[in-house]
């Protein structure tokens, strides 16, 4: 990890953003969740995509550069918005086909990609229960690529969620998604996490790099994973932040550490 890992709190969270900005290309049209993926958006229209379209839950839709928001709905991220819309609206853009990227955080993934962020345990009972969809179900279900970003643990891995609040590739079964009438070609396509990062193949979570550099061993990902993962034969390093993402995310994107860390700041 470069000598500016700790400019945004920890070097695993640089690396979660950075690895994931690089996933974002110059035309998409990305629906975006507040936090680490506005993080990694932001870094991505600062560097190779300065065409990205960034669309929020609430309606707000941009085309150019804006300041990093505490939420999703705030004045900065309204002020000279190419357009304010609402929930129903963007949620017919993605059913259309217009979304191309859905970025989303998760409380629970499992092996085929179907997120939880409603309850942990019973429903009724739950040991945890989180704020729940909010937009996260349409995009899951209409965008044509979703990328989740989370910290790892085996709790937050298990082989089956509690409770899916956004569907993946549901029971990993061929066709599973068209079945139950969602459009065909979308779909979880990435995971990235403080350990490494994750593509999918016939509907199901692979190891595609570990962050090295940072410490992490494959032994590491293994033991914070609820079932026998798959790892890609071609297995790499991740490549770590370079200086100038590092200077851009520090200076640009965040210059107040709003998220230090990946987490809001309290100011």
């Amino acid at each position: 990890m470069n000598s500016d890992g700790d400019a945004l709190g920890n070097s695993d969270t640089n690396q979660m953003v950075v690895s994931a900005a690089r996933l974002i290309r110059d035309d998409d049209v990305c629906y975006v969740g507040v936090g680490l993926p506005t993080l990694a958006c932001l870094l991505a229209k600062h560097t190779h995509a300065p065409n990205l379209t960034v669309l929020t839950e609430n309606g707000v839709v941009r085309t150019g550069l804006f300041p990093l928001p505490r939420a999703t709905d705030t004045l900065s991220m309204q002020t000279l918005a190419d357009q304010l819309s609402g929930l129903f609206y963007v949620s017919c853009l993605g059913q259309a086909g217009f979304v191309t990227i859905g970025f989303l955080g998760a409380g629970q993934i499992d092996r085929f990609g179907n997120a939880n962020d409603t309850a942990a345990g019973d429903y009724l009972q739950p040991t945890h229960r989180w704020p729940g969809s909010g937009g996260g179900n349409d995009v899951a279900s209409f965008c044509q690529r979703t990328i989740y970003i989370l910290r790892q643990s085996k709790r937050r891995f298990p082989e089956h969620v509690d409770f899916i609040t956004c569907p993946g590739y549901l029971d990993g079964r061929p066709g599973r998604r068209e079945q139950l009438g969602l459009r065909a070609g979308t779909g979880p396509t990435a995971v990235i996490t403080n350990l490494g990062v994750y593509g999918f193949e016939d509907g199901e979570i692979v190891l595609k790099s570990i962050h090295a550099q940072a410490g992490v061993t494959l032994a590491q990902v293994k033991a914070e994973v609820g079932w026998d993962l798959k790892v890609s034969p071609d297995l790499c390093e991740t490549e770590p932040p370079r200086d100038e993402e590092m200077r851009i995310l520090r200076e640009q994107v965040d210059p107040a550490g709003l998220w230090a860390g990946g987490r809001r700041a309290r100011m």
